[in-house]
């Protein structure tokens, strides 16, 4: 069921996320690996369980313009 997304997560909640797994999560969203994006996902949890619950839900609405913009690394 599409629409389930919320408010995405402030730029200081994003930005506990590593780098280098912000960089691999916006790759695997270009690429429409959905199996590479759960399991990055997963990574995000330990860091902040919201952010990754957000991600999950942007995976499951097929929101991947949405979830590449997050970690466009142009604007970090």
């Amino acid at each position: 069921m599409k629409g389930r997304v919320g408010d995405p997560p402030s730029r200081d909640k994003l930005a506990l996320v590593p780098q280098e797994l912000a960089e691999a999560i916006r790759a695997a969203t270009l690429d429409e690996d959905i199996d590479q994006l759960s399991e990055l996902i997963d990574g995000v949890a330990p860091h902040d369980a919201e952010v990754a619950e957000y991600l999950r839900l942007l995976v499951e609405d097929v929101a991947y313009d949405t979830l590449a913009d997050l970690f466009d690394t142009r604007g970090r």
